[in-house]
């Protein structure tokens, strides 16, 4: 094996750019092929939004293999006991009710305009099928694609080279950027921040595929469903009844991780 165990961080960036450039790329082609005679083009840009980001998941597993790196180190493929999978959850649950609330802030003062929200039809969950392709696009391939290279390939590459809470700080950063979405900047650069202390203090990337699956799959709850959960919401917001004790959940949940993998350490 390559003496060398985990790439430089310069050389970690390079890779995501490269696959983002490699997305970017597909995306275009496919749009073309889109406005060929013939196309189902809502069919088709549901199918790009949701699965476009396997090459998240592809190229560094690819490239790890043609480097001969230790695949386990570098994506964090490490288990964890059932009691932080079960914290990962409830922190999933009470970040995504928090997030909810601070997008719903956040459109108060920056109301994302008419053509973005078109942008975002892909979301639409009208039949059972839609539910099926978007929570195995969303909530599942995202979550495990985006956490393998962002908190594995890349925040690990930044850790070994640099301060814990810089390369927290700076992953989460690139993972905001690369989702190109100024109206949940905030909100996204948040739950990284999270989810990378998670991922770091665990050494497990299975903590960040889990809080990122759920956030994703009640931001769809919430984006096909929001308004028509009465008792969630109180006005446009969401209730103190609700978001209080989640604030006050998460804050907990994180603080018994911590406590836990202290012992261990």
């Amino acid at each position: 094996m390559n003496e060398k165990k985990y790439p430089e961080p310069v050389e970690a960036l390079v890779v995501v750019l490269l696959t983002l450039g490699f997305i970017l790329v597909a995306a275009v082609v496919l749009a073309l092929l889109m406005i060929l005679p013939g196309s189902n083009i809502n069919a088709s840009s549901k199918l790009i939004y949701v699965f476009g980001g396997i090459p998240f998941l592809v190229v560094p597993l690819i490239y790890v293999k043609i480097r001969k790196y230790d695949a386990g180190a570098i994506f964090r493929f490490k288990s964890i006991p059932v009691e932080v999978v079960m914290l990962s959850m409830v922190i999933g649950i009470t970040i995504g009710i928090i997030g909810d609330e601070l997008d719903r802030l956040i459109q108060m003062i920056l109301p994302i305009p008419p053509w973005f929200i078109e942008q975002l039809q892909f979301l639409t969950a009208a039949t059972p099928y839609d539910w099926i392709l978007l929570l195995l696009g969303v909530v599942v391939l995202a979550a495990l694609s985006e956490e393998i290279l962002f908190r594995g390939f890349l925040q690990v590459s930044l850790e070994r080279k640099g301060d814990i809470t810089r390369a927290v700080l700076l992953t989460s950063l690139t993972w905001t950027l690369v989702h190109v979405n100024p109206y949940w900047a905030i909100q996204i650069f948040i739950i990284g921040v999270v989810i990378g202390f998670l991922a770091w203090r665990t050494n497990s990337i299975i903590p960040a595929i889990i809080v990122h699956g759920i956030n994703n799959l009640l931001s769809l709850i919430f984006y096909n469903m929001g308004d028509q959960v009465t008792w969630y919401l109180v006005g446009n917001h969401v209730s103190l009844v609700i978001l209080l004790p989640s604030a006050v959940v998460l804050v907990w949940s994180i603080q018994r991780v911590t406590a836990l993998y202290r012992k261990t350490m």
